[in-house]
């Protein structure tokens, strides 16, 4: 926009407020600094430049004047321009005499300011992301504890700051359009957690709590046993996971609703045929094993005739249908848990708290799977004229409830919400949530209700959007036993791993005994697996154990599209299609890298492909190495596109990292992330020696993947572990490997 007239302006340090904006301007130091009374500092720094290609431009000599509601710039060397800033409460628009303008900063991008996506950058692809992070094709910052989405024009330049990862760099063009606007409200209206509720409870956006830095890695029984797992299987299980899993991660197991089944039966009595030494014997095996003890528990029900903290509690601590009859508490072994009514506070006083006291205090509860909220709203709804206090809002009601459970339970213990039903109602309370309806150990649930692995699938990238946001999402058990085979297995684990979701297992991982098999087999297993794969009722292979191996645990990756991937923000979403791909962002103590999950969704093997740029938004004119994690295969060098055949139902798991001046480590063996076991990584140029500390499975082998430019000869390695050895590869890969031992191991690789 050309102007022609300029302003006897003046020469201090200027600040100009307006609409809870705050510009401040520094003519000696030629900078600017942008704040909002919401968001503190914005971009700072920022300097006036001209950018035509690569040529940066600086514009010194300025000359600063507030008009009405503008600030005015004008600019003497080495043109003479003229720049005007406008603020309204959601945006910032710059307006400049030269049409090369461009504003040059930094922006605050801390741990609770994110790199993001939004709807309309859709591409296929789903972006997660792990340390601080960035992309050619990332320009919106999401403030997670404000629920504003902070946008720049879509051709502008972010990336972190080389000293200062906090930090974005920023490049943004003075256009046409708004050169920041900010998206308040973002989830709760925008994304509108509220338009898809039947009631009048609205909820409104929370961020995840600092209760948990990932979420959890653990073991159920449920999709193995169903309501046959009795205490010999629970015992073996444990024994089993704390030998084949526990050193790889693993840290939770959990215990389904089995425990319920029988009259007498009741949270704290257990089931006296099934479980003859009691629940708490149980959890004090899991403790001696090292591992935590978990629980599924419905807290809306109570055993009507054997409650658990009473001999008898009062007629109105439960709440009634119509008809005046007790109601079945869902999901529990049989109809002797019914529904209590938690209008009336004395339910939470009497029963709830030390209920959960006793639990957590005594038995040692670290993992509560809180089954039955949705569904006792719903029958609230239907019958709250029987209620105690039918005033009472269902949501409010509830949310009472989980604040008494949130209470006790304490702040180190995991709150898992099954199932979700309404987006919000558990924001606080809960650390996670399941997402979606029940899955299935089979590709395509064929012969089942339930929809097998596509359930999963459907929760996994459907509701991606709340992990690590508002929550830990939990897309339900993860499952890689026959009838699914390996490539079907490595598209699971792949997908759950590089997530960042709740990675829960339900697998058979101890070995039956014959008569084991048989018991289990002839009990009441008519709803579950075993049922229907009788034959496949066994351990799981070691093949398919090295597959939870080298992606256990989860690690603190969280969501960087925040959007319903093609699909409503709802409860059991179902996308249109599955992503073509999923791009994990890692900045770590292992490097500045991306990993890829390809998948072929097809009946058949396909080949795949992969654009550097529009897909991914990596650097264009840039070459990129490519290794195969399943395969632990070095796939070459590209700059343009990544063409890969993926067999049918597969996943191929890709390291991409840009290629370095100096050697530099590009894989490893131990997890799919290529991040968990690097506790440090340095390059000393003097003495031309990449080292780094690994912290190895004690007794397994573990091997280093390391690229070399040409220009660097290997020279020897210096390992502190047994049996270390090295393999010179084709194309400057040095392959090192060594076995893992109770501390971690320092290694270095040197170079002539």
């Amino acid at each position: 926009m050309a102007m022609v007239f300029l302003f006897a302006g003046c020469k201090n340090v200027t600040t100009h407020e307006e609409n809870r904006w705050t510009i401040t301007a520094n003519p000696e130091t030629t900078t600017l600094t942008f704040e909002h009374e919401e968001l503190g500092i914005v971009a700072e720094e920022i300097r006036l430049i001209l950018k035509k290609e690569e040529k940066i431009t600086p514009l010194k000599a300025w000359t600063i004047e507030r008009k009405e509601d503008t600030l005015v710039i004008s600019t003497g060397e080495p043109q003479k321009t003229i720049w005007e800033f406008y603020v309204t409460d959601t945006a910032m628009d710059v307006i400049s005499s030269h049409p090369d303008a461009h504003l040059k900063g930094m922006a605050s991008a801390g741990e609770n300011r994110i790199p993001a996506r939004i709807a309309s950058q859709d591409n296929g692809i789903m972006y997660t992301q792990m340390g601080f992070v960035s992309a050619t094709n990332i320009y919106n910052l999401f403030d997670m504890p404000t629920d504003v989405m902070l946008r720049f024009p879509d051709n502008s330049a972010l990336s972190r700051n080389k000293e200062d990862n906090t930090l974005m760099d920023i490049i943004v063009p003075v256009t046409k359009g708004k050169e920041v606007t900010l998206i308040h409200n973002y989830y709760t209206d925008v994304i509108g957690l509220s338009d898809y509720q039947e009631t009048d409870f609205k909820p409104v956006y929370k961020p995840i709590s600092d209760r948990f830095e990932t979420a959890p890695t653990g073991w159920s029984s449920w999709y193995c046993y169903y309501m046959a797992a009795e205490q010999e299987d629970l015992v073996e299980e444990t024994n089993a996971i704390a030998e084949k899993l526990k050193p790889y991660g693993l840290e939770y197991v959990q215990l389904d609703a089995a425990y319920t089944k029988g009259e007498e039966a009741n949270w704290l009595e257990w089931n006296k045929e099934m479980y003859p030494d009691g629940g708490k014997f149980w959890f004090d095996h899991v403790r001696e094993k090292g591992l935590k003890p978990g629980l599924w528990l419905n807290p809306y029900g109570a055993n009507y005739t054997n409650p658990s903290m009473a001999d008898q509690y009062p007629e109105n601590f439960f709440l009634r249908d119509s008809s005046g009859n007790l109601s079945r508490a869902c999901c529990s072994a049989d109809s002797t848990i019914v529904r209590l009514d938690f209008t009336n506070p004395n339910v939470i006083e009497q029963h709830t708290r030390p209920l959960f006291d006793k639990l957590v205090n005594d038995w040692d509860l670290s993992y509560l799977k809180a089954g039955g909220w949705g569904t006792w709203m719903d029958f609230y709804e239907e019958n709250r004229e029987n209620a105690f206090n039918p005033e009472l809002d269902s949501r409010e009601a509830s949310r009472n409830l989980l604040a008494a459970i949130r209470e006790e339970m304490g702040d180190e213990n995991y709150i898992l919400g099954c199932a979700m039903h309404e987006i919000g109602v558990g924001f606080n309370y809960f650390d996670g949530s399941r997402t979606g309806g029940d899955d299935y150990a089979h590709w395509t649930g064929e012969g089942h209700w339930s929809g097998g692995m596509q359930t999963f699938f459907n929760s996994l990238f459907g509701a991606n959007w709340l992990n690590g946001i508002c929550w830990w999402s939990d897309p339900d058990n993860v499952m890689i036993r026959d009838p699914l085979n390996m490539d079907e297995g490595k598209t699971i684990v792949s997908s759950i791993s590089l997530s960042g979701q709740a990675y829960m297992s339900s697998d058979f991982i101890a070995d039956f005994s014959k008569e084991r098999l048989q018991d289990f087999l002839h009990s009441d297993v008519n709803i579950g697996w075993a049922g229907q794969y009788p034959d496949k009722v066994k351990a799981l292979p070691e093949e398919k154990l090295e597959l939870y191996r080298k992606t256990m645990p989860t690690m603190p990756i969280r969501a960087m599209d925040l959007y319903p991937f093609k699909s409503d923000p709802t409860c059991c979403p179902e996308p249109e299609e599955f992503p073509r791909a999923m791009d994990l962002k890692v900045n770590s103590e292992s490097g500045i890298y991306d990993v890829i999950a390809l998948y072929n969704w097809n009946d058949r093997s396909m080949e795949r492909v992969l654009d550097l740029q529009e897909d991914l938004g990596l650097k264009p004119d840039t070459d990129y190495l490519v290794f195969d994690f399943w395969n632990q295969k070095f796939l070459g060098t590209t700059r343009i596109m990544i063409k890969q055949e993926v067999p049918a139902h597969g996943t191929k798991a890709l390291i991409v990292k840009k290629v370095g001046k100096t050697p530099q480590l590009l894989a490893n063996s131990r997890h799919i992330t290529c991040a968990y076991s690097i506790e440090s990584l340095n390059w000393n140029e003097e003495n031309r020696t990449l080292s780094g500390t690994s912290r190895a499975v004690p007794g397994d082998q573990y091997k280093l993947f390391i690229h070399a430019p040409e220009d660097y000869e290997f020279d020897h390695t210096e390992i502190d572990s047994k049996n270390a050895s090295h393999t010179i590869r084709p194309n400057g890969i040095i392959e090192v490997a060594f076995t893992g031992q109770e501390d971690p191991t320092d290694w270095e690789v040197v170079f002539k």
